[in-house]
């Protein structure tokens, strides 16, 4: 049984998807769940990352509040995307990641990149889901 869930998710109709899946699954398991939502660029100028969350917030939240997850469980980081998730899930205790085998766009078409690593990087759990 999981008691918490982190689930990676991008800003598109994919990552909605994804935060379906993942918001039944902790249904399920009556799993608390965290989702984050990486940037993959951190060696920008502070005032252009802001600018950059600023952008990617409303459709964040928009996704994320669709399934009532509280602004408090959800956030969006700058930086490698595996890094990000792995060390979110392990400041969470999570049991389990979710996210998604690959994407049109951003985030290095997750499979090559981001699922794999998170999937050999993490100390729990990792459900990739197909979208």
């Amino acid at each position: 049984m999981y008691n918490t869930i982190v689930c990676a998710i991008e800003a598109s109709k994919e990552g909605k998807e994804i935060l379906a899946k993942a918001h039944e699954f902790s249904q399920i398991h009556q799993a608390q769940l965290f989702v984050i939502h990486v940037i993959p660029y951190s060696l920008l100028p502070k005032d252009y990352q802001k600018e950059l969350k600023e952008n990617t917030l409303p459709e964040v939240e928009a996704i994320t509040s669709s399934f009532q997850i509280p602004k408090k469980n959800v956030s969006i980081k700058f930086g490698k995307p595996y890094e990000q998730v792995c060390t979110l899930a392990e400041k969470k205790r999570a049991d389990l990641i979710i996210l998604g085998t690959h994407s049109k766009k951003g985030l290095n078409a997750l499979i090559g990149s981001t699922a794999n690593a998170v999937a050999n990087y993490a100390k729990c759990d990792v459900s990739l889901m197909r979208i």
